[in-house]
């Protein structure tokens, strides 16, 4: 199996309304998002998943939502916009969006660091 990758960084506000303290008030992270696609082969070109696409796909998805206060968002409307969720949200529109462009892969995991030794993922 190989595995594709690339990262970049978003910065995005959100507030947590089931905590208490400081992360119920609206505030900002300096996120770091990993994309990670897996294949079982290689294209005619050599690759498993075409990196030039993954870089395109993930600097739009995340400049969609960069500077912006995920609570607002629709999606999280009815969830908490926590490390896990944002992970879950961005692996449907980046899946969306990859296959939107002709990417095909096995398998594909967002992770997303919040600090130097704290990340969540989630892999589908």
């Amino acid at each position: 199996m190989f595995a594709t990758g690339v990262k970049a960084e978003l910065t995005a506000r959100h507030f947590l309304p089931n905590e208490s303290g400081p992360e119920s008030s609206p505030h900002s992270h300096p996120y770091e998002v990993e994309w990670i696609c897996t294949s079982a082969g290689l294209d005619a070109s050599g690759y498993a998943v075409d990196i030039s696409m993954m870089e395109r796909v993930l600097t739009e998805v995340l400049g969609a939502i960069d500077n912006v206060l995920l609570n607002d968002l629709p999606y999280f409307s009815t969830r908490q916009p926590s490390l896990e969720n944002l992970a879950t949200y961005l692996h449907q529109g980046l899946g969306e969006s990859a296959r939107a462009a002709g990417a095909s892969f096995a398998t594909m995991e967002i992770k997303i660091w919040e600090s130097p030794t704290a990340w969540a993922s989630y892999r589908e």
